[in-house]
């Protein structure tokens, strides 16, 4: 039998008579094949020891240790007690480990923050080496999954950090929210604790080792380690948000980070596959978090970076959107030539006049009163009004004091009514360069034409990338037995994206050719003005 059935029938018959509970059954399977071990955060009554009793029956002649911790528990209690015969006889301080922790396939510990610095201790160096030191004796520890559980998150300041952090997988375990299953739940007859699983589903130590070595095959691509990368700059980012201020930072040593990538190389052989997929990557969300409100935000990082740079750090969207904005500035100026201009525009006298032409009213000897403010022309209004008029004496620090007379504005642009008579404003001729649009030459045509269809053959590329993503990875996601299948849905939701923003670039390519397909030659069109 392959692996991905047998492990698919084993967590069936895990989860037969368990309500709601699939999905921390499978972390805890999946924990503990890769070696590692996971914290239960959940209050009383939510099935947190059940998923530890379960467990022991998924390996074969697996016995389990289940213990719950106070303040008083001793080490006698967990490692078993101090052998008196030994003692007298044989002068050697050595524990009776048997039915103890020191020889369980599976360990479950209860409100584990109460054991005290000496069980600590221990347990520390049982789950770095699986090894415990009895007397002068190292035991291995046969142990394939510890499990333990609390109510409440280990105190800052009692020591308790080392241990906390050699709990990978953190769950936070609730009750059951379906009304039917809840109704089933406490009236139906269950033997949860009765092994139920078949002899051929069971885990033997031969296939747990043959794993354990295959695991380290399993590749892991670039877009995983681009997913990565992009939470922990995320993770980074809130470290130094204003938004924590005296909250606790999210820290991950680049030692847990190694031991969530061999748990995603677990996850990835487990069901059936030779490397790691986006899929595997919500993992990482039960091996972020320190405190509990840190769930949702790393929750939501860990989503995000799926969902947003899942698949499209390797298509290289932005890089073909620089080009068609490169091709588009391309072809708009080689439909583009200019030309020199003349044309008239009202000429300035002494920085702020206009010039009346043929009205020449001469009071004096000094010169003629012909000139208008500038910015008395530009209010004229059709209605007769009353304007200074200045004289033009050769000099502006000559002038005489202006004479007022009544003008109005003129039927065009640069004129105006003094009585029925119509003056034109003195006009300067004057030269610009214009911008006019014409049809491209063949050459330019053919050269536009080859650089589209390199463009169009890389987005139909992708397209089609994003078709097999969806027809066969997604398909896949769904079946990952170790992660919520909804989480799928956010990787296709990004491929679904990905693939509307290919579109809008083929839109844009399209564009360009349309451009240059229907520019006329053309004159008049000032694109300076």
């Amino acid at each position: 039998m392959e692996i991905k059935s047998q492990i698919k029938l084993l967590l069936n018959e895990l989860n037969e008579g368990v309500y709601e509970k699939e999905e921390v059954t499978a972390l805890a399977l999946l924990t503990a094949i890769a070696g590692e071990s996971i914290f239960l955060l959940g209050a009383p009554g939510v099935a947190k020891s059940l998923v530890a009793r379960r467990l022991k029956f998924a390996f074969k002649e697996g016995t389990s240790f289940e213990y719950l911790m106070n303040r008083f528990s001793t080490p006698d209690e967990i490692f078993g007690p101090v052998s008196i015969s030994k003692l007298k006889d044989e002068d050697k301080y050595e524990r009776i480990i048997k039915n103890y922790l020191p020889t369980a396939t599976v360990v479950f510990l209860d409100e584990i923050w109460k054991a005290g610095p000496s069980i600590q201790n221990s347990l520390l160096t049982v789950l770095n080496e699986k090894i415990y030191r009895n007397g002068d004796t190292e035991v291995h520890v046969p142990m394939k999954a510890l499990i333990a559980a609390s109510n409440e998150l280990p105190l800052k300041g009692e020591g308790l950090e080392a241990l906390w952090d050699r709990f990978l997988v953190r769950y936070i375990v609730g009750g059951i929210e379906d009304r039917n299953n809840f109704n089933e739940m406490i009236s139906k007859t269950l033997r949860n604790y009765e092994d139920n699983i078949s002899a051929a589903n069971k885990i033997n130590d031969k296939l747990y080792n043959t794993i354990s070595d295959q695991i380290e095959n399993v590749t892991i691509p670039k877009d995983i380690f681009n997913v990565i990368h992009v939470i922990r700059k995320h993770i980074e980012g809130y470290n130094n948000s204003e938004d924590i201020k005296d909250k606790e930072p999210i820290y991950i040593s680049d030692r847990r980070w190694r031991k969530i990538i061999r748990l995603m190389r677990t996850s990835a052989f487990l069901n059936g596959r030779t490397n790691v997929d986006m899929m595997d990557c919500f993992l990482i969300t039960h091996c972020i978090w320190h405190e509990s409100e840190q769930y949702k935000v790393v929750n939501e990082i860990v989503k995000n970076a799926i969902q947003e740079y899942g698949y499209i750090l390797n298509m290289n969207l932005p890089d073909i959107q620089e080009e068609l904005a490169e091709f588009n500035e391309d072809v708009v100026e080689g439909c583009k030539f200019k030309k020199q201009v003349n044309y008239q525009e009202p000429e300035t006298f002494y920085t702020k006049f206009y010039k009346i032409v043929g009205f020449s009213f001469s009071f004096t000897f000094n010169g003629t009163f012909d000139l208008i403010l500038k910015s008395e022309f530009k209010k004229l209004r059709k209605d007769a009004q009353v304007v200074n008029i200045h004289c033009d004496s050769g000099n502006s620090a000559t002038m005489e004091k202006p004479k007022r007379f009544e003008f109005s504005k003129g039927n065009h642009e640069d004129t105006l009514f003094y009585q029925d008579d119509e003056y034109t404003i003195k006009l300067a001729d004057c030269v610009r360069t214009e911008t006019f649009t014409k049809k491209p030459n063949a050459e330019q045509v053919s050269k536009w034409t080859k650089r589209l269809k390199v463009i169009l053959t890389t987005t139909t590329d992708l397209k089609k990338q994003v078709t097999h993503f969806r027809e066969k990875d997604v398909v896949q996601l769904r079946e990952n037995m170790f992660v919520n299948t909804s989480h799928a849905d956010t990787v296709d939701e990004n491929l679904v994206n990905t693939n509307k923003e290919i579109e809008k670039l083929e839109v844009e390519a399209n564009r360009i050719k349309h451009y240059w397909e229907q520019v006329e030659d053309q004159e008049g069109i000032d694109f300076n003005s």
